[in-house]
């Protein structure tokens, strides 16, 4: 069947794409769900293993961290590094991810007339299902170790927060997955990047320590200290996000988005000769 047979020309351009795309909603999820088999196929534990190995991971990085700092309290600071590595690793595989969605699937891409849309969001998706399970691993040790945030609004924040979370790592699906089309080195790049980002990122380190003057600037380049601290506010320290905290993820999000259009429509059809 061809992609005229399916799809009306009288309805504007944008607005078809976006029937397209629900058009193969099932085939996004099916992806999705190829995805975890893969990940956790012949596993004993399956997607356990989203939260066993961040919190392994965790609570090592609090053991020595907390000993070179002197953390008071070490549960505390496991707690606190376990909510960064979990959005830390959703950024990195989503990432890395990312630079193959496309390429890996021109199978597909060269035989109908399908959105990209539907293989740059299997990528997020996946990671977004993997992040729930590691998250909901979070919510029982801090039940576990009896570190219930108080009760108020800032609880509905801590159910949104994932996603907001998708809201961010989706455009930069998109943006990295053309760019990963066209650009095979890129993935040697986004390694060093992701290296250079976790060293001036909240993920292990002390919030304290990006209060310094000289690091405020972090705050408004750096996406993952306001979003780290969107996370652990209203879930560690049951508070509601601040104004600032709003604007600069707002801007962030915004600005991916424009970003992530105009990379689609300026590649449009013709990327798939580059895959």
């Amino acid at each position: 069947m061809s992609y005229s047979n399916y799809q009306s020309r009288k309805v504007p351009g944008f607005v078809r794409y976006l029937a397209d795309v629900m058009r193969f909603r099932h085939l996004c999820w099916n992806l999705v769900g190829a995805d975890l088999r893969a990940r956790f196929r012949r596993s004993r534990l399956g997607i356990l293993w989203a939260i066993i190995q961040p919190l392994g991971f965790s609570l090592l990085i609090a053991w020595t961290w907390g000993t070179i700092f002197k953390t008071a309290n070490y549960w505390e600071f496991a707690v606190y590094v376990f909510a960064g590595m979990l959005v830390w690793d959703y950024l990195g595989n989503t990432l890395n991810a990312s630079m193959e969605s496309l390429v890996s699937s021109v199978g597909y891409l060269r035989q109908a007339r399908i959105p990209f849309l539907v293989f740059q969001a299997r990528v997020p998706l996946s990671g977004f299902l993997i992040y729930l399970a590691g998250f909901s691993g979070l919510l029982i040790m801090i039940g576990v170790l009896q570190f219930y945030p108080p009760p108020g609004l800032h609880l509905l924040q801590v159910a949104a927060f994932p996603f907001l979370l998708l809201s961010l790592l989706l455009p930069l699906s998109i943006i990295f997955s053309v760019m990963g089309a066209k650009f095979r080195d890129l993935k040697h790049i986004v390694q060093l990047g992701l290296q250079a980002l976790f060293f001036v990122s909240p993920v292990m380190f002390e919030r304290a320590i990006f209060q310094d003057e000289r690091l405020a600037i972090l705050q408004y380049v750096n996406p993952l200290v306001p979003v780290l601290d969107m996370l652990r506010g209203p879930l560690l320290d049951g508070r509601m996000w601040t104004n600032n905290e709003l604007i600069v993820i707002s801007s962030w999000g915004g600005g991916l988005w424009v970003l992530a259009l105009l990379v689609s429509i300026r590649s449009g059809r013709k990327l798939v000769f580059a895959l």
